[in-house]
């Protein structure tokens, strides 16, 4: 199966790669001016270009061809760097860099689908959220100080309409199909736990804590209790120090000393805290999570609520005031809930339900996705259709940019190779 691989890659290894680290003796496989690209390097970005892609590569040629490519825009980013560093005009700041590493770090977290899981993962590894900030911190500079130069080097690029239309008259068979889509608006009501029903998990992790202090097994306990996935090993967290898990955590596992048990409220419910060990900074604790999930009443106060602007929206109402009135949705609610255009065959299936035959100005009923109950609005609709100078003017325009640019920056990119010293060393 051969993929079209992207102009520059993304640079962020995988997070978790160890067992890549662990069996091959690293060795320098490239050497660009006064860096060098490892066979580590390589083999994690090709694990995540595999991974992103869903590919389950065999034979053996076609993973030393995507190899290959991989390596030569590695190559790429190198020669970029090595321009960015000499640039004394550019600049990164601190905050950037922060910034950029809390976006990564958030990116990273979605995948693991709960921050519990994440900081497992990390503990697994044997890594503390400010080892792997620390870790990331060097690659994440270097790549905002790429993109500025490489955003700089482009800055001035732009197509006339002798451009856009000889890009047309080449391409006009080839162009994708606009896809047939809508543009949505929207209400989000959040499912959320009420205060009776926090009130009531509160109680229950009291209940377990009573337990625990009156000589039940902690770890019994957790095995029955635990919401978190280090139930299965009794809910230990090994050794943690100040700044690896959540604050209010943390808090309350500093103020206990060993052998004792307390309570601690954060964003994924009440934890149940027994601290089993203090040395100097660490701390070695098990724990019981009761996650914050809202109840069946709950749900059903929120579907009531969500029925009941439906009401309104069927009298008449207006929907973008009653948008910016009761979204949750803090983002679109600010433009009346709309969202955009989506793509019909990516959207969501329980949403591409409500509006099984979609019109203009039509109001689907309540529905239920991963993020909410949700009320959509049909604002316009576009079907399925080759593209046309007439009626895509600006989209045929922005390919014909992106193509001069790509040119752009593989002739820039041939002059710095032809300036700069490189060796590869990939063995076949």
């Amino acid at each position: 199966m051969r993929k079209k691989l992207p102009f520059i890659f993304f640079l962020f290894l995988l997070l978790f790669n160890l067992t890549f680290s662990q069996e091959i003796l690293d060795r320098i496989i490239a050497v660009v001016g006064d860096k060098i690209i490892l066979q580590s390097e390589l083999k994690s970005q090709y694990a995540l270009y595999t991974s992103q892609l869903k590919l389950e590569i065999i034979d053996s040629q076609e993973k030393m061809r995507i190899k290959k490519e991989l390596l030569e825009q590695m190559i790429n980013d190198k020669l970029i760097l090595i321009q960015a560093e000499k640039d004394t005009l550019l600049e990164v700041k601190s905050e950037e860099v922060d910034q950029a590493i809390d976006a990564q770090i958030e990116r990273i977290k979605e995948q693991f689908g709960s921050e519990t899981a994440f900081l497992e993962e990390l503990e697994k590894e044997n890594l503390t959220l400010k080892e792997l900030k620390r870790k990331y911190r060097a690659q994440i500079k270097s790549q905002l100080l790429m993109e500025k130069l490489i955003s700089l080097k482009l800055s001035g690029v732009s197509v006339s309409s002798k451009e856009v239309k000889d890009f047309y008259q080449v391409y006009k068979d080839s162009l994708p199909e606009q896809e047939e889509a809508v543009r949505l608006s929207h209400i989000l009501f959040s499912i959320f736990p009420s205060e009776k029903t926090l009130d009531f998990l509160y109680k229950k992790a009291e209940m377990i804590l009573n337990k625990a202090k009156s000589g039940e097994d902690f770890a019994s306990l957790a095995l029955i209790y635990s919401d978190d996935p280090t139930k299965d090993r009794g809910g230990d967290l090994g050794f943690f120090k100040k700044g690896d898990l959540l604050p209010e955590f943390e808090k309350t596992a500093l103020s206990l000393n060993p052998g004792e048990a307390g309570i601690a409220k954060t964003k994924l419910g009440y934890h149940i805290i027994k601290v089993e060990k203090k040395i100097d900074s660490l701390i070695s604790a098990r724990h019981i999570l009761i996650s914050a999930r809202p109840s069946s009443e709950d749900s059903a106060r929120i579907w009531g609520k969500a029925d009941s602007i439906y009401q309104l929206l069927q009298k008449g109402e207006d929907f973008a005031s009653l948008a910016k009135k009761f979204s949750d949705d803090e983002e679109s609610k600010k433009l009346g809930g709309e969202l955009g255009w989506y793509p019909l065959e990516q959207m969501d299936e329980n949403l591409k339900r409500t509006i099984s035959s979609p019109e203009k100005g039509e109001i689907g009923r309540p529905v239920l996705t991963d993020f909410g109950i949700h009320i959509v609005k049909i604002l316009d609709k576009q079907e399925k259709r080759k593209l046309t100078k007439e009626l895509d003017w600006d989209t045929i325009k922005d390919m014909a940019k992106r193509k001069k640019t790509n040119q752009k920056i593989v002739e820039w990119l041939k002059n710095l190779r032809e300036k700069t010293y490189v060796e590869v060393r990939l063995e076949e």
